[in-house]
């Protein structure tokens, strides 16, 4: 036994963007570990997600007075979060800043044809390529630093019961030896404990770098469609021009700040949309949540058309 563990050095606290790893994982079965907890931890997000859709749809459907099964209940969060997703892709198209010309080529467009370059942007960001598990950092570095924290106080006992060790050597008798096996007992209690904190550690560098290798590989799949991206982006921001310059007439007192492109009018959330209302199309009952965003990866295959688009 050994009268101390080796010591996982303290590290201070990376922002959460971007992500910092200073010790890349080098084993494979700690990588792979890390790996599938970020994907349930993501997996879960989005169930919580659809849950809370649930709940607040069912409390629509309470103060509308209409019925509405289970299933079909969990169909339209489903939807809900689905839109969400296409929204926060919209926002990310409108932040790209295509290219003066992009923007005319794409102003000359019709709505149909902007429409089909964004479902295919749309397509690329909503890829599993594109998944980005970034948002998870902050808890990870709070859960390393406890860790760490942790890791400290008990080095902090292990040196003093060393001290007492040290200190009792010149002790004769059987009070003496009765101590020492004692202290001997409680160090290596500290000891299993400190190997346990240092996987702990060790494990939270592992899902650092896991996520900043899903973010390394979105960055290349994004780099790879760049192209789709520009031209997606500049639709998006034509489309989202026409669309509030036809909701706010000139001379209107009151402006609209933003639009939905999906659903440009609104709709009733509880209203299952046509199958062809890009990526929005009904998921099988007791299928898991990550389904939801797969479904939601078919959009290429069946553009999205426009409640009521500018002609």
């Amino acid at each position: 036994m050994t009268s101390q563990a080796p010591i996982v050095d303290q590290q201070q606290a990376y922002p959460p963007t971007p992500v910092v790893i200073d010790r890349p994982t080098q084993d494979t079965f700690e990588f792979t570990t890390a790996s599938a907890e970020v994907h349930r931890r993501y997996c879960d997000d989005i169930e919580d997600q659809v849950q809370r859709a649930t709940i607040r749809l069912a409390h629509q459907l309470n103060r509308q007075r209409r019925r509405l099964g289970a299933a079909a209940l969990r169909q339209a969060a489903y939807r809900q979060v689905l839109l969400k997703y296409r929204r926060m892709a919209d926002e990310e198209l409108r932040g790209m800043q295509p290219t003066d010309q992009l923007l005319q080529d794409a102003g000359r467009q019709e709505d149909a044809e902007l429409y089909r370059c964004r479902e295919q942007a749309l397509a690329v960001l909503l890829d599993e390529q594109a998944d980005s598990y970034v948002y998870l950092v902050p808890q990870v570095l709070a859960d390393r630093e406890a860790a760490c924290r942790q890791q400290a106080r008990l080095v902090d006992e292990q040196e003093q019961l060393n001290r007492q060790v040290k200190q009792l050597g010149w002790v004769r008798g059987l009070l003496g030896l009765r101590r020492v096996r004692q202290l001997q007992g409680e160090l290596a209690e500290l000891d299993r404990q400190l190997l346990e904190v240092q996987g702990e550690i060790a494990h939270q560098e592992a899902l650092l770098d896991v996520i900043q290798a899903a973010d390394t590989n979105r960055d290349a799949w994004l780099a790879r469609h760049q192209h789709t991206l520009d031209r997606g982006a500049a639709a998006v921001i034509v489309l989202t021009r026409r669309l509030l310059a036809l909701a706010t007439p000139p001379g209107s007192a009151q402006s609209v700040g933003e639009v939905d492109l999906d659903h440009p009018i609104g709709h009733d959330p509880l209203t299952p949309p046509p199958a062809s209302n890009g990526g929005t199309a009904s998921i099988p009952a007791g299928e898991h949540t990550s389904v939801a965003l797969s479904t939601a990866r078919l959009v290429a295959a069946s553009p999205a058309q426009p409640d009521e688009p500018h002609r």
